[in-house]
């Protein structure tokens, strides 16, 4: 059983549980007082516990042996431009699992979907509730960070520098990812950044924009992809590509 700690409430030797997390592990999985349990807080410790109380209110672990996990090489940043919602859901919980470490919902010019103003908030925080249980599931040490929404050119903008900038195009001026990712893992980039366009694709001046931030337009073959089809097939080469122990190094 896994449950999340956040890094205000970890503890060293006794830990209390959120409320949501009480509900899953006494409702849902139906522990008992005794049962092991394996805790985290999305920034590398994670703990060995067992249950000391629980009710339908409260649940106290006991803590039996920490951990502390270095944060992953190289960072990978998934910069998505707003698909429609059930896609933008699948693609949170696809990307944890292959290990994204922050996602950066950008708002473009030729995107169908649009956020109601007020309402930025309130998505941000159900998108890393998402990523939350996705980080759960597949046992992932690091929780990648959902930022507020942003328009693109204000991202590419206020951006930190990054070793790495792919934009996913389908211009005929592109790369292939392929010679991308063998000059890549020479210079072996600590962090890479990729833009992924909405449905509609991105304006000139955004694709202008890019260029200027040092983005290298890349080809992802002769298909042309749904943007989240395009976002996990990148995440996923450049794992394979980039991460240690990839390709047998």
């Amino acid at each position: 059983m896994r449950c999340f700690v956040p890094p205000d409430d970890w503890q060293t030797s006794e830990m209390e549980l959120s409320r949501d997390e009480v509900h899953h592990l006494h409702t849902v999985l139906r522990a008992k007082a005794g049962a092991p349990v394996f805790a985290f807080d999305g920034h590398g410790r994670t703990a060995e516990c067992e249950v000391v109380e629980i009710d339908r209110r409260r649940a106290r672990l006991r803590v039996l042996q920490q951990h502390i996990h270095p944060k992953p090489s190289p960072e990978f940043i998934l910069l998505q431009g707003l698909p429609r919602e059930q896609k933008m859901d699948l693609l949170i919980q696809k990307a944890t699992e292959l290990g994204v470490h922050r996602i950066r919902p950008v708002q473009t010019d030729h995107a169908v979907a649009r956020i109601r103003e007020g309402n930025e908030e309130s998505k941000r925080a159900r998108w890393q509730r998402i990523a939350l249980n996705a980080a759960k599931q597949c046992g992932a040490v690091w929780l990648p960070e959902v930022d507020p929404i942003q328009p693109l050119l204000t991202c590419l903008t206020e951006m930190q520098r990054v070793d790495l900038l792919l934009v996913c195009s389908l211009e005929p001026d592109t790369q292939p990812l392929r010679a991308v990712m063998q000059s890549a893992r020479e210079t072996q980039p600590a962090t890479v950044a990729f833009l992924v366009g909405p449905e509609g694709d991105f304006s000139a001046r955004e694709r202008a924009a890019a260029r200027n931030a040092g983005g290298r337009a890349v080809s992802l073959g002769d298909s042309i992809l749904r943007t989240e089809t395009a976002s996990l097939f990148v995440l996923s080469v450049l794992s394979y590509e980039l991460s240690p122990g990839a390709n047998g190094a």
